[in-house]
């Protein structure tokens, strides 16, 4: 009995994990479809793979494996422990009795900052340029993965490395908030600001690692970004620890009008920088124009709301004078890049043209070419800008003139500065090609030399430059904008010369337009309908 059990007990043992009973089917040979909430889950979890973005799929299999993840997630487990250590013996024993949450907040504030504002955006930024760099892009656009499939890819992929820095360090802002001294809408608050700031930031390196596609271009695209990032960080830290730390934000009704209004505005700039991402990198068969420009559209409205309400709430007319100056900005830069644009519309381009004369008398401008693109910042800035100087008259705020003479002032200069940057890239680029570079450095030099050359002329004829301000400072946009917002009795006359000059530069450059007017949608052929129905 002793000798058959010693021999039966060792081949049952080792029978039994390697042997399987004849009639049990193998874990991994089982069905999907079969019953049981084991099987609806992976019917579910298959279908929703299909759905997902295969460049999502591969960058976050290769941004959580690699050394910079690995390295930058360990470092942050280390030192978020470390502080916690740091901060509690030195704030003890006070810490069992006094509020403490809140020093160590800042603290975990910025360990998550620098992985989130500056690394994500970095490593985001650098798999773009090397996709565009090494030549594997090619590879990507042979296949059926549109060029917003590939950017979207690279920026979930970007979401996905956040979501697990915040995994990390969401214990520590618990903690936090067990010490007392902060509150639930303080951590939500601050983990919502990063969070936006880090998406933000990502899709603009997106943008930038598709601008130039060679070693010294990304170098300093690299530089910039990097610029960019530092200000972020310096500009947020200085928000949490004097307003969020110190409660000075309180979500009454104008702190919550005043984070919808920003939070729309910092959307809208997203998906600008997305969508100008994906058109760098489209064919040049696509209209990779009238989408931005709808979107530029779109900003304009959503600005004109925030700061009408802006000025409407505070009753300030400075308000309006600050969004006009932005509006004026911001089309004068849209224009000098939509001037880069190329002239030649591709067959695919010319079937969307609109139909009908009034068709084109108003979506015209949507359409791809430095001279829409001209007319479109033209008479859509000037426009927004006309619609703030209009609020103040309309709703009488103090000083209701000045916000409509301050807009015509920046319509004066966005016709003038824009209109002579046309003038002169136009035979540039007859001879040159289209390139974003020309318009950008004729641009800046026009605004340098607006501001050069009235002291020049000063220096001239009187000897030395003019200490007061007079008419003959009118292209000093500089001195001029700081005029306007100390009230200067002069700013009429001034801003009435700026927008004459500005509209006869403006009705120049319509003599050159004759091309554009031209344009006329072609049928789509009989091929290109047949293999659209397949």
């Amino acid at each position: 009995m002793s000798d058959s059990a010693s021999v039966k007990m060792p081949l049952e043992l080792h029978r039994d994990p390697i042997m399987a009973e004849p009639d049990e089917e193998h874990p991994l040979l089982r069905d999907t479809d079969r019953p049981g909430w084991w099987g609806w889950i992976d019917k579910q979890s298959e279908q929703v793979s299909r759905h997902l973005n295969p460049i999502l799929i591969k960058e976050a299999r290769q941004s959580l494996k690699s050394r910079q993840f690995a390295v930058t997630f360990f470092l942050l487990l280390v030192t978020s422990w470390f502080w916690m250590i740091i901060g509690v013996v030195t704030l003890a024993p006070d810490i069992y009795f006094v509020p403490s949450g809140a020093d160590l907040m800042s603290g975990y504030y910025f360990l998550l900052a620098i992985p989130m504002i500056a690394m994500v955006p970095l490593a985001a930024h650098r798999s773009l340029a090397a996709e565009l760099d090494e030549g594997t892009y090619e590879l990507l656009a042979i296949t059926k993965l549109t060029s917003m499939r590939i950017v979207t890819g690279k920026l979930g992929s970007a979401v996905l490395q956040m979501l697990v820095y915040f995994a990390a360090l969401v214990p520590c802002f618990a903690f936090c908030y067990l010490l007392r001294g902060i509150d639930m809408v303080m951590i939500g608050t601050t983990i919502m600001l990063v969070f936006g700031v880090s998406i933000l930031l990502t899709t603009f390196g997106l943008l930038l690692a598709t601008v130039v596609q060679n070693r010294a271009g990304q170098i300093f695209t690299l530089l910039v970004l990097l610029g960019v990032i530092v200000f972020s960080e310096f500009l947020c830290g200085a928000f949490v620890l004097e307003v969020i730390m110190r409660q000075q934000i309180f979500w009454n009704g104008e702190g919550v009008v005043f984070t919808l209004l920003f939070s729309a505005v910092t959307v809208s700039c997203m998906v600008m920088f997305v969508r100008a991402a994906a058109a760098r990198i489209a064919p040049i068969t696509e209209n990779r124009s009238t989408r931005l420009r709808w979107i530029m559209f779109a900003q304009q409205l959503i600005w004109i709301a925030s700061i009408a309400t802006l000025a409407l709430w505070y009753s300030e007319e400075v308000v309006l004078q600050f969004g006009i100056m932005i509006q004026g900005g911001y089309w004068l830069l849209m224009g000098t890049l939509m001037l880069g644009e190329s002239s030649e519309l591709s067959p695919r381009v010319l079937r969307t043209l609109p139909q009908t004369t009034f068709g084109r008398m108003m979506m015209l401008w949507f359409s791809p070419g430095p001279g829409t693109g001209f007319m479109f910042a033209i008479t859509t800035g000037c426009a927004g800008m006309m619609s703030l100087g209009m609020v103040a008259v309309l709703f009488s705020i103090n000083n209701a003139f000045d916000p409509l003479t301050f807009a015509f002032l920046m319509m004066g200069y966005l016709m003038m500065f824009l209109g002579g940057s046309r003038l002169i890239v136009l035979p540039i680029a007859w001879r040159m090609g289209n390139t974003f570079a020309i318009p950008c450095c004729v641009t800046a030099a026009l605004l340098a030399l607006g501001v050069i050359a009235p002291a020049v002329f000063m220096t001239i004829t009187t000897g030395g430059p003019s200490q007061q301000y007079g008419m003959q400072e009118f292209t000093n946009w500089i001195w001029t904008i700081d005029r306007s917002f100390s009230r200067s009795s002069s700013i009429e006359a001034v801003a009435f010369i700026s927008f004459l000059s500005g509209g006869t530069v403006f009705v120049v450059n319509l003599f050159l337009l004759i091309r554009e007017f031209t344009y006329r949608r072609v049928a789509v052929p009989v091929r290109v309908i047949a293999d659209s129905e397949k």
